[in-house]
């Protein structure tokens, strides 16, 4: 007798990693890298995108998916300004 896999879930929510657990990701619901997210949604993510870090997120979302004449920038918060303050409206 062969043994049936057992569904995946279509309904509700699961945890997701912001980092990886592969790349020392923390696994603690506490810890701030882990989000609730719809199933459907994490399990659509994984698919396009694996354990991929933001920039290489960005680089396939370039590539492929977004119009030639627009890019998508993955960087760590406050490393560079944002355009969106009031100091940077400023200078505009």
């Amino acid at each position: 007798m062969t043994k049936r896999k057992k569904p995946k879930a279509t309904l509700g929510n699961n945890w997701h990693h912001r980092v990886p657990k592969v790349r020392n990701g923390s696994g603690k619901l506490s810890s701030g890298n882990m989000v609730e997210v719809d199933v459907i949604d994490h399990r659509c993510f994984h698919k396009l995108f694996g354990t991929k870090n933001p920039e290489q997120v960005a680089a396939i979302l370039n590539k492929t998916w977004l119009p030639t004449d627009w890019e998508l920038v993955a960087r760590k918060r406050n490393e560079i300004p944002r355009m969106d303050t009031p100091t940077a409206q400023k200078g505009a």
